[in-house]
Order: structure tokens, then C-alpha cells, then sequence
């Protein structure tokens, strides 16, 4: 028995199975407490036919602009005086919006829209302008990006 030794022991194998729990407990602590991007809603889109009544219209738009500025947004429609939109309490400015639009659209006519909004303007401010004209009646609503 020259060859055995009763205090040699064998080497310890490197377990998995509490590796494997920290794991699962790691994973699923990441999957619960991920936030994941809200799907955008659909803008209501109507595609229609053209007809001779529709361009004749649409060779005066009205123009909306939304511009970036360090206290806001700043709104104009056309050559009005503007509006300032703060983004935390935007209700006040858009019902001011929503005045001037309706003017226009009770002096003109129906009219076709375009939103001017610069590359930086928040896509929130974008979309509440946009429900605001539309519950007017805009029906006509064509986006330009300016950078």
C-alpha cells in the first residue's frame, strides 16, 4: 500500500447548481424591473381622391410653425403673433392655438394645414398639435421638418 494515502483528498469540482440560481435570480430581477419604449399610436390618416376642388385649395395652406426655444416651444400660425407652449403645462397655449386656427378656418374656408416643426421639437408636442387641428376638422395635415 505504498501508492494509497488515506489523507489525500480529491479535488472539488466548481458546482453549478448555486451559479445557476444567481443566474435566474439575476435575469429575472432584469426582466421585471426593465422599462421598454410605449408602441406610438397610429395618427389617423384618411387617404382620399383628388379632385379639381381639392387642388384649387391647396395652392394656399395654412402654415404652422413649431420652433424650439430655451424657456419652450414656440407656435405661429403665419404671420400671427406667437405663442408660447411650455412643456409641462401646454393646455393654455393650445387653446390659444386652437382660437387662431378656428378663425382662419371660419373666415377662409376649410383649408388644407402644414406643421412646420424643427428637427429638435419633441414628438409629444408634435402629436398634441396635431390632435388639436384635427379636432377642429383639419383633414388636410401635411408635416415639414425644418432643421
Amino acid at each position: 500500500m505504498a501508492g494509497f494515502r488515506p489523507d489525500r483528498r480529491l479535488p472539488i469540482g466548481l458546482r453549478m447548481t448555486p451559479m445557476i440560481d444567481v443566474i435566474f435570480l439575476l435575469l429575472t430581477f432584469f426582466v421585471l424591473t426593465a422599462k421598454f419604449q410605449e408602441p406610438e399610436q397610429l395618427l389617423p390618416v384618411f387617404v382620399g381622391k383628388t379632385g379639381p376642388q381639392t387642388v384649387a385649395a391647396r395652392e394656399n395652406p395654412l402654415k404652422i410653425y413649431i420652433e424650439v426655444r430655451p424657456e419652450g416651444y414656440r407656435l405661429r400660425v403665419e404671420n400671427r403673433p406667437e405663442i408660447m407652449l411650455d412643456d409641462q403645462n401646454p393646455q393654455e397655449a393650445l387653446l390659444v392655438l386652437a382660437q387662431k386656427v378656428q378663425e382662419t378656418i371660419e373666415n377662409t374656408g376649410p383649408v388644407p394645414i402644414e406643421l412646420y416643426c424643427q428637427d429638435a421639437v419633441a414628438w409629444d408636442i408634435v402629436v398634441k398639435v396635431y390632435d388639436v387641428l384635427y379636432a377642429l376638422g383639419a383633414d388636410a395635415i401635411t408635416f415639414r421638418v425644418e432643421e
